[in-house]
């Protein structure tokens, strides 16, 4: 295949070359993505281990900091700040009536924050991953398509309709549509799999927060 590929004209190689860039960008997001996500799932798991026990607040605050990939660990620290900042202004007397409830507005906020902003991380060069995948066939079908043309200019030319003649040049063009599938296929696969555990760890951060944000109501 590598020799047929090379063996093609400047455009066919260079269409060639670019879906052999994608390639390579692509099974390098691919690679990353796992290693964060595999991250990310596991430290939430083990910190949502550690929120079950019923913990004192400071003794969890201190554990989540050590939780660097845990979008949960972020949003209890965060938590965990509003209601000391509520505390400290309650020692003062500086709390009016409405202070409970523009706490838990402001505690909503941050989280949501939070929310916003580890989803971004989570989702960032998906969209490549998309791009390959919708793309890449159709790059290939374009050099295959200017390999038949040149194909059917050579038998113009020559005048020669042998098989033997025209099978080499067809078998070229084809090339690079194998080349837009070998990159698009695993993109798409990489694709479809991290946004379904993309959807089920923004669900775990949503659940979290409604479950912190109770948590911290009951304390004060």
């Amino acid at each position: 295949m590598l020799e047929l590929a090379l063996s093609g004209n400047f455009l066919a190689v260079a269409i060639l070359a670019i879906l052999a860039m994608m390639s390579i960008f692509s099974w390098t997001i691919i690679i990353v993505k796992w290693w964060q996500i595999r991250s990310t799932v596991a430290q939430n798991r083990h910190f949502h281990s550690v929120y079950l026990r019923d913990q004192p607040l400071a003794n969890l605050y201190s554990m989540a900091q050590k939780f660097n990939a845990s979008p949960t660990a972020k949003m209890f620290e965060i938590s965990y700040r509003e209601i000391n900042a509520f505390r400290r202004q309650m020692e003062k007397g500086d709390a009016t009536g409405d202070v409970r409830e523009r706490l838990m507005l402001n505690l909503s906020r941050s989280m949501e924050r939070v929310y916003n902003q580890q989803n971004l991380l989570l989702e960032s060069r998906l969209p490549f991953l998309a791009m390959v995948s919708s793309s890449a066939p159709y790059i290939g079908l374009f050099g295959t398509v200017l390999g038949i043309i040149d194909a059917f200019s050579e038998i113009g030319t020559t005048g020669v309709t042998s098989l033997a003649v025209v099978a080499p040049g067809i078998s070229e063009a084809l090339v690079a549509t194998a080349a837009g599938l070998m990159a698009a296929i695993p993109a798409l696969i990489a694709y479809n799999l991290f946004r379904s555990q993309l959807r089920d760890l923004n669900t775990q951060m949503k659940n979290f927060a409604l479950d912190v944000s109770n948590r911290m109501e009951r304390l004060l």
